[in-house]
């Protein structure tokens, strides 16, 4: 009997203490797919999107407007067209970020910020021309999902000094004479220039300034483009600490493509060159499963048959590097299947993370549907 016993709790603990099985294959962790269906108002590729309470904000550029899909049911709930002249003209925008139903801020090309309610009604005008050294406020054609970022009554807009080489633009004794973010207290109304700056340890990437960033909880996260420098900025301290994030796929940073000659290169050659060695195209956290995202390029030849541009618009694939968000421990890293998923589409949600399987080489392509994939990956941190 006693012998009985012990052979029972030895495998009672066994069963107890086997690790819970975790996928490998990415394609594993999908948990939901979505199907909507769009129409001539809806542009199947987006520069600028957001998640906010349920509803999916989606930027027409071409068509100067915002579609808000309900995703609960999928389906449109609403088109925002964006006027560029009258009494509630924005100007040229250049992307937005939502507040909430009837806060709407969209930053254009004359150095303001316009606040438009859910109907598209101007509210009110913010300019930052005292504040931008260098131009707009960053924008892209393709680069990023989110135009800004929110912490607490602050919306946080990155300027155009992420876009100069470092060799034009800085050394140790003007890092601290260039606005890299500018502030927008929603609460009083007011723009001012973020207390945000680098330190030396950015000089060492000899590459340009660029990042992309994300926020967790009051810290702003800023990942160089080119290496694996992470920078955290607290809001309430303004505290700033760098690390290094560790990647086992994103590690062939070069600066081979700062230091050509670019000017007697056409721009297929140029693209061919930069997408040749990682970069990191995106970052997000995910404050519902405590992690955080990493978007990046591993680097790799472009075909000469292959048109660049296309190429750097939609990358082939990507890999998802997964961070624990209290210590940026690596917990996985998974590649994503070629010409699947679009590389600069993405939201998250309280399901997941949400990817766009809208590649423009993917056979079951459809520019009459919407199809996001959402991805649990709440398992890696049990």
């Amino acid at each position: 009997m006693k012998r009985f016993l012990i052979i029972f709790f030895l495998v009672l603990y066994a069963s107890c203490s086997k690790t819970k099985y975790k996928p490998t294959n990415v394609l594993e962790h999908i948990s939901e797919k979505t199907f909507i269906p769009i129409d001539s108002r809806t542009e199947p590729y987006t520069r600028t999107m957001q998640y906010l309470d349920g509803d999916l904000y989606w930027w027409n550029s071409d068509r100067e407007s915002i579609s808000v899909f309900d995703l609960s049911n999928s389906t449109l709930k609403k088109t925002i067209l964006l006027k560029r002249e009258g009494p509630n003209g924005v100007g040229s925008s250049l992307g937005f970020i939502v507040h909430n139903i009837d806060s709407i801020f969209i930053p254009n090309k004359s150095l303001e910020i316009k606040l438009i309610n859910g109907n598209g009604r101007l509210i009110n005008s913010y300019s930052y021309f005292n504040y931008s050294l260098y131009g707009t406020i960053v924008a892209s054609m393709s680069r990023y999902s989110n135009m800004g970022l929110k912490i607490r009554d602050r919306i946080i807009f990155g300027l155009n000094p992420h876009n100069f080489p470092l060799e034009k633009l800085l050394n140790d004794t003007t890092l601290e004479d260039i606005p890299i973010y500018i502030d927008l207290n929603i609460k009083i109304g007011e723009v001012k220039d973020s207390p945000f700056r680098f330190d030396k340890k950015i000089l060492e990437a000899e590459d340009v300034l660029g990042v992309v960033s994300t926020t967790n909880n009051e810290n702003l996260l800023l990942l160089h483009q080119k290496s694996n420098l992470l920078y955290e900025f607290n809001y309430q301290n303004n505290s700033v600490k760098s690390l290094e994030l560790n990647s086992l796929s994103i590690n062939t940073f070069s600066n081979e493509y700062l230091n050509s000659n670019r000017s007697g290169s056409s721009i297929q050659e140029n693209i061919r060159k930069k997408y040749k060695t990682a970069q990191n195209l995106g970052i997000m956290h995910d404050k519902y499963r405590g992690v955080i995202y990493r978007f990046g390029w591993p680097g790799e030849e472009v075909p000469i048959n292959i048109n660049a541009m296309q190429f750097s618009n939609s990358p082939p694939y990507f890999v998802i590097s997964i961070y624990d968000d209290q210590d940026y421990s690596l917990l996985q890293e998974f590649t994503l299947p070629r010409n699947t998923y679009l590389a600069h589409h993405y939201f998250v949600d309280e399901n997941g993370l949400n990817l766009f399987p809208m590649h423009p080489d993917n056979p079951e392509f459809n520019e009459d549907e919407m199809v996001i994939h959402t991805f649990d990956f709440s398992s890696l941190k049990k």
